[in-house]
């Protein structure tokens, strides 16, 4: 077994002074950086204002989407209308771009994985 000449001795009023010495710290630290917990009702403010805010978004998001969507639908019927034969090749051209797009996209996340 090693000597433990070095080490101090140990005793339990040694244990129990460093405890005490410990709790006294820890007691002056808590003491000295107290801080306030806010009122629920400042949480729900905050939660009323949040759900405020992902509302506008989400409205402000569909609208965008509506617009977009309504541009796309009128260039394609005009498409379809005036030249059928551009219309056809604007739908042969998005699905090679679909499948070239799918493929790079499998091929990055398996590369990625290795």
């Amino acid at each position: 077994m090693k000597d433990q000449s070095g080490y101090p001795k140990r005793s339990a009023k040694n244990d129990q002074d460093v405890v005490d010495q410990l709790n006294k710290s820890l007691e002056n630290f808590d003491e000295a950086i107290s801080f306030e917990v806010p009122h629920p009702s400042h949480f729900e403010e905050k939660i009323k204002i949040l759900r405020a805010e992902t509302k506008n978004r989400r409205l402000r998001e569909l609208l965008i989407f509506t617009i977009t969507a309504a541009v796309i639908l009128s260039f394609l019927f005009l498409a379809l209308y005036l030249q059928p034969v551009m219309f056809i090749m604007l739908q042969v051209l998005t699905v090679v771009f679909i499948c070239c797009y799918t493929v790079h996209v499998k091929r990055k996340v398996k590369v990625s994985h290795e």
